[in-house]
């Protein structure tokens, strides 16, 4: 079997002569031009050359004279094969520079395979050389071949089918690759339409060899500019580490690989949830990334986290709010006893008075306490903001100092709201406080009231809100201003960044607190150096502000003599409720439960003027024992007194109109007052 090496530049022509030789059992090598085929030859000689004449680079003639000047190359066949012939010069031209054939295309099959055979045999001493041709030879290889003509008719017929089968293989093919492009374009429009980012990648380079529209709009780089770029550039670089890590790791499966962070071309970091899968493109080891933007519900799942432990410290707060509150009326109350009847020249009168305001500070802790876990009760009343901001300015004036400059720019035509107006200047004060604190050079303090109309769009991104109408107040200063990670925790009970014994952490707690639980909902602005904002959204009502009353306070303790039924399960506190109510005239039953109740309700000759009891009592809570009561002596009228959180006095069925209620801690007064009130029917 021997090798031939053919030189032509056409690939049809390489085709059909590489076709014929290896159905010959040949071997075939190829080149385009002369160049190519000198390259060839001398890297591994071939023992036949079949050339044609016109070609780029370097032509047939040229390729021949090299061939019969190279040593190693001049002996091997050297056979012309060209369609380019038209006299008899051009084959004596090539005869003259060594040629060993020359054809003429196209030559009949036979008739070729009988000049290739003879040029492949062995010399001949007995026969004239085939390396010296002669004109005659090639006048007898015609006739020769003339003599073949009719077996080659069939040959040519043969081929002929050939191409014709070629040409249909060539059709298919056609219509294979048209079917393709548009099964390509198909999934090119699903890929583009994806509505998260899809990036493709080098699984070793990590270099970006495709992305979607929607990457494109999500990150700010252009498509152009993605290409460019590797994987890692869209990771902030500290996470790079352990992206190389997970990468190591990873499979050619669909994987969910969590939660990652990335960063778009304006250095905004993004939340994405990724789910990646390895597939071949574009005859690389790849794998395709879709990355869902997960930061806005990251950003509520952290709020509703937030919300929650509020409301887990809340529900602590609220369990010891009954035994604080407790302690605290019996402090109070005993010190505002004490106070009145020893005189103000005596000594014990300053040592009281510490303790009485000892109390009133624990008592102011614990509503600060049930404030921010929004469980403290309040009493509600349509206001005008502008009210509340006009009579806290002189109390804020003097609590800010005089290095603090206080405006106020209250909007003339403000609505209604519906507030606590008492906890809406303690809002007022915990504010002004720091301010202050952050202005100890001096500054200005600005209160601002208007209303405001929010929409969907705003109260989509705010849990809890809803589209409306709403009162805006505005506290502003422009002080040291409150950093990022300050602001992530600034409303977190006993978060503080005041010196130990500089404060208790409660202070903004309080206000969210507050302002949640009045229906609104608090927002902050801080630059660093520059200054704090906050605004407060709270529900505008339709409801008129009533006309206000005034209402003096006696010197004395309100006096009479009906009969008062107290149940109180505390015993320092019911002892003090017995002997305010008694010093006051009335005729007072004692029972620490419900159950005791009952049986002196069962054995009292009398009418009972008030039920005065506490609301969760063990056995027969304060509700119950007031309906079984009440059913025997319908004109009694009820007082709960209560030191749990409003959850608790709800749940126990007395945050109703028809039900006068009053919140521990008390003082001695406090308690004579609500009492009279009711027996009067003036509390309801």
């Amino acid at each position: 079997m021997s090798q031939v090496l053919i030189v032509d530049d056409n690939t049809e022509n390489l085709y059909l002569l590489r076709m014929l030789l290896q159905g010959h059992g040949h071997t075939v090598a190829e080149a385009r031009h002369g160049a190519e085929a000198l390259a060839k030859a001398r890297h591994q000689p071939p023992n036949l050359l079949i050339s044609d004449l016109l070609m780029p680079v370097m032509d047939g003639y040229t390729l021949l004279r090299q061939w019969k000047a190279d040593d190693r190359l001049k002996a091997i066949p050297f056979m012309v094969y060209t369609a380019t012939y038209t006299d008899i010069k051009d084959e004596r031209l090539a005869f003259d520079l060594g040629a060993d054939a020359f054809l003429v295309k196209p030559a009949e099959p036979e008739a070729l395979m009988v000049s290739i055979t003879a040029l492949l045999a062995p010399p001949n001493p007995t026969q004239p050389s085939v390396r010296q041709p002669q004109l005659e030879e090639k006048a007898l290889l015609k006739d020769y071949s003339e003599t073949l003509f009719r077996k080659l008719e069939k040959k040519v017929e043969s081929l002929q089918q050939t191409n014709r089968r070629l040409g249909a293989e060539i059709a298919e093919r056609k219509r294979t690759e048209a079917a393709l492009r548009t099964s390509e374009a198909r999934y090119r429009q699903l890929f583009q339409a994806i509505t998260d980012p899809v990036l493709v990648y080098d699984r070793t380079t990590l270099a970006c060899l495709a992305v979607n529209e929607a990457a494109v709009a999500e990150y700010g780089y252009s498509r152009d500019e993605f290409l460019t770029m590797t994987l890692r550039d869209l990771y902030p670089a500290e996470d790079v580490p352990a992206l190389m890590a997970q990468l190591a790791q990873s499979g050619s499966s669909l994987e969910h690989r969590g939660l990652w962070r990335h960063q778009t071309k304006n250095g905004e970091i993004l939340s994405v949830e990724i789910s990646a899968y390895g597939l071949t493109y574009a005859e690389r080891s790849a794998c395709l990334v879709q990355a869902r933007n997960v930061t806005e519900q990251q950003r509520l799942e952290e709020q509703f986290r937030q919300a929650q432990k509020m409301e887990a410290v809340g529900r602590l707060a609220g369990g010891i709010a009954h035994d604080f509150n407790n302690l605290i009326t019996v402090i109070k109350g005993y010190s505002e006893l004490l106070q009145s009847r020893i005189p103000a020249s005596d000594s014990a009168t300053q040592l009281l008075s510490e303790i009485y305001q000892a109390g009133e500070r624990a008592g102011a802790l614990t509503s600060q306490l049930l404030a921010f876990s929004r469980q403290q009760v309040l009493a509600p009343q349509v206001l005008n903001l502008n009210t509340v901001v006009s009579h806290t300015e002189i109390m804020l004036r003097r609590l800010i100092g005089e290095d603090v400059i206080l405006v106020t720019t209250l909007s003339p035509t403000l609505g209604s709201i519906k507030a606590d107006p008492g906890q809406i200047e303690q809002v007022l004060m915990n504010l002004a406080v720091n301010a202050r604190d952050a202005m100890p050079q001096g500054g200005t303090l600005t209160l601002a009231t208007q209303t405001v109309q929010l929409d969907e769009a705003y109260c989509r991104t705010v849990a809890d809100l809803s589209p409306g109408d709403y009162v805006l107040l505005t506290v502003s200063d422009n002080g040291c201003g409150i950093d990022a990670a300050t602001q992530a925790q600034m409303f977190e009970p006993f978060f503080t960044t005041k010196p130990v014994g500089k404060g208790t952490g409660l202070g903004l707690a309080t206000v969210h607190g507050i302002v949640k639980q009045s229906g609104g909902y608090i927002a902050v602005e801080s630059t660093v150096g520059q200054g704090t904002t906050f605004q407060i959204y709270l529900p505008l009502v339709a409801e008129p502000v009533p006309e206000g009353r005034s209402q003096g306070r006696s010197r004395t303790l309100p006096q009479g003599t009906e009969t008062i039924l107290v149940v109180e399960d505390e015993d320092a506190v019911r002892a003090l409720e017995i002997y305010v109510l008694q010093r006051c005239g009335y005729r007072v039953l004692e029972a620490a439960d419900g159950q005791a109740a009952l049986h002196l309700v069962e054995h009292e000759p009398g009418p009972i003027h008030l039920l005065m009891s506490d609301v969760v009592m063990p056995h027969l809570g304060g509700r119950e024992l007031a309906a079984q009561i009440t059913r025997i002596h319908p004109h009694c009228k009820v007082l709960f007194l209560s030191g749990y959180t409003d959850d608790a006095v709800i749940h126990h069925g007395v945050a109703k109109a028809d039900v006068a209620f009053l919140q521990k801690p008390f003082t001695p007064s406090t308690l004579a007052q609500k009492v009279r009130q009711v027996l009067d029917g003036e509390a309801g």
